[in-house]
């Protein structure tokens, strides 16, 4: 497995890993998709970063990731989707990883991941505390009733120099 800035030759391959991605809202789908294009058509824009995991040399997952406004050295992980036939392979916590390693030459503190509170998610909550990430705090009803938003952080290490 490699792991590398997303290129745009890779778009077809993450939309189509987005599309079939099982748990995710169309409208959390189209929020991610939008992004990527973001990100790819607008070169100097500054608030998403994307890298890709491939697979023989085939888009297998990406992370989206980029700095909260006003918190001095924390970033939120927006998105990380992986491939649902790839799910279990470390390809995930190889992008965590990833993001850590991108992350401390910026003098990053926290690495912020948002998720909803239903069963449905229970996977990727599981996934975040695997990966170092703690739950942090948790808000009742944020989504939709009875749809809380969980929020995970990852302290992030710095390397001495």
């Amino acid at each position: 497995m490699h792991i590398r800035e997303t290129q745009q030759r890779d778009k077809d391959a993450l939309v189509s890993i987005i599309e079939r991605t099982a748990n995710l809202t169309r409208e959390e789908k189209d929020c991610a998709a939008e992004l990527l294009h973001i990100y790819l058509t607008d070169p100097g824009q500054t608030d998403y970063y994307f890298i890709t995991a491939l697979k023989d040399a085939i888009p297998a997952g990406y992370a989206c990731y980029g700095s909260r406004p006003l918190a001095q050295g924390v970033y939120d992980l927006y998105w990380i989707i992986v491939d649902e036939n790839m799910k279990g392979a470390g390809i995930g916590r190889a992008l965590i990883e990833k993001t850590g390693e991108l992350l401390c030459p910026v003098n990053a503190r926290l690495l912020v991941a948002e998720t909803s509170g239903l069963p449905a998610y229970e996977a990727s909550r599981g996934f975040y505390l695997k990966c170092g990430f703690e739950e942090e705090a948790r808000i009742k009803d944020f989504y939709k009733p009875g749809d809380d938003i969980v929020f995970y952080v990852k302290r992030l290490t710095q390397k001495a120099k």
